[in-house]
């Protein structure tokens, strides 16, 4: 078969997307509530109502900061001799919705966000069962900012964390620019050319995911439920209060979406392994995320301090996930890379060569890039999140700079330092590497450049040449 890069997201013009397909296939076999968080534009809307359209189920789609009560249910009358409620229902009420799709859920009115709450977690309203309703799904933009972010969203509240609550998918979406460049392209080249099918059923890949939850729930119960039990406490020592409620959902969605990437792997033929769920799973699960900024390496030490305790998964994966400090992280991906899945140093990788201040962090870049390049089977975003970073590297073209007089003679001997290794074969980098990085703000700051030379000398001769 041919490898398929993508099922869910990329079929529908959406690159970028695919490391959240598991998350997504897993709310659809699940059928529990999934709310998108992302900012406008981010084609949060555009994903549901195609995955609805797929499905061919019947499509409810409501605008939570313009809707009341009465849109939802139609106009309540008395009956039977005014003991009860009937309700006209207009074209759009939520009767014989199948699919529910309550958009900017962040900015409902407060009369109507308890209405919300039997819907979204039971599928009721005024106690009567919604018979038809399969998916509840949500969406809104984010209710905080980081530091660096100019976008602020006017009238976009925290959301109550009792409604965050009732969500067990929670998946923040990619913006433009966590894309990389030829994801951009790719979007840019799809944006005309229609609209597409998926190359899969999506049914057929919904019951496969149901029928690898039945199997995965009687091999690996035991497993997961001692992992959640552990991860309750540390998230709770961590992070703060997280509910029992929680507990349960955890261990339902951790196992659906282990379930979708061994369906998924089937048809892309990537490897899977339980240690990448659980990294994909703390990070789409938490309710804690929808109103405030959470660090993926925070995300990532807390799972590694339960299967630490729970010995879920003991691997080289495992062993990696409880690595805190980044630079220790990379070391540990380099040296044990053929133990170890390719997705998970993908995700790693990225993960922790962002964390590293600059200017070590380019040297850091720069081994893994000189290892990884030829790996096709690593993740492209993690390939680009690496060639940006030493793209001054393999740029630099010139060796010389003008000092500031008191600096010159410490630079003199600098350009010696490193003219010692001139018959060494990894020079060439080595003269690059250091003359990438502006050495008036190195001299200003006084970072030991000698020591970024030492750092990237002792990395390739330990993980290029094999050194030990």
């Amino acid at each position: 078969m041919e490898k398929t890069k993508s099922l869910l997201t990329e079929p529908l013009g959406l690159f970028g997307w695919k490391t959240l397909e598991p998350v997504i296939l897993a709310a659809l076999a699940t059928e529990l509530p999934m709310l998108l968080v992302g900012k406008h534009g981010s084609a949060k809307s555009f994903l549901l109502e195609r995955l609805a359209e797929s499905l061919n189920l019947n499509f409810r789609s409501y605008n939570a900061s313009l809707i009341n009560y009465d849109d939802l249910v139609g106009i309540p009358i008395p009956a039977n001799n005014n003991t009860t409620l009937e309700y006209i229902s207009n074209p759009n009420s939520i009767w014989d919705a199948e699919v529910v799709f309550i958009d900017e859920i962040n900015r409902t009115k407060p009369e109507l966000q308890n209405k919300l709450f039997p819907i979204i977690y039971d599928k009721r309203v005024q106690g009567q069962k919604l018979e038809k309703l399969k998916y509840r799904w949500a969406a809104m933009n984010p209710s905080f900012s980081d530091e660096d972010d100019d976008i602020a969203y006017f009238g976009a509240m925290p959301l109550d964390p009792a409604l965050a609550d009732r969500f067990p998918f929670i998946i923040e979406v990619p913006e433009w620019d966590d894309l990389s460049k030829k994801d951009k392209k790719n979007i840019l080249f799809d944006a005309d050319k229609g609209k597409h099918d998926f190359p899969v059923d999506i049914k057929e890949l919904v019951d496969k995911v149901k029928a690898k939850i039945k199997e995965i729930s009687l091999s690996k119960q035991g497993e997961i439920a001692n992992y959640i039990l552990v991860l309750m406490d540390v998230l709770k020592s961590s992070l703060g209060y997280i509910s029992a409620r929680r507990a349960t959902m955890f261990q339902e969605t951790l196992i659906a979406i282990y379930a979708s990437m061994l369906v998924l792997s089937e048809y892309n033929k990537e490897e899977v392994s339980f240690i990448n769920s659980i990294y994909l799973h703390i990070q789409t699960t938490l309710p804690l995320t929808v109103n405030m900024h959470i660090d993926k390496g925070l995300l990532l030490t807390i799972a590694g301090k339960a299967l630490q305790t729970t010995k879920v998964g003991k691997s080289f994966e495992s062993e990696l996930l409880l690595i805190t400090d980044p630079a220790k992280q990379i070391r540990f991906a380099i040296k044990n890379r053929n133990a170890i899945k390719n997705s998970t140093l993908s995700e790693v990788i990225t993960n922790a060569i962002s964390q590293i201040p600059h200017p070590e962090r380019r040297v850091y870049a720069l081994i893994s890039f000189l290892i990884f390049k030829e790996n096709k089977d690593i993740y492209a975003t993690t390939i680009e999140t690496l060639a940006i970073e030493v793209r001054p590297v393999f740029e630099t073209k010139k060796t010389e700079t003008n000092y500031y007089s008191q600096a010159a003679r410490e630079m003199d001997r600098f350009k010696s330092y490193l003219d010692s290794f001139s018959e060494e074969n990894y020079y060439k980098y080595l003269k690059n590497l250091a003359f990438s990085f502006d050495l008036d703000i190195i001299h200003k700051n006084r970072i030991n450049a000698i020591a970024l030379v030492n750092l990237f000398i002792e990395m390739w001769e330990v993980f290029i040449v094999g050194k030990n």
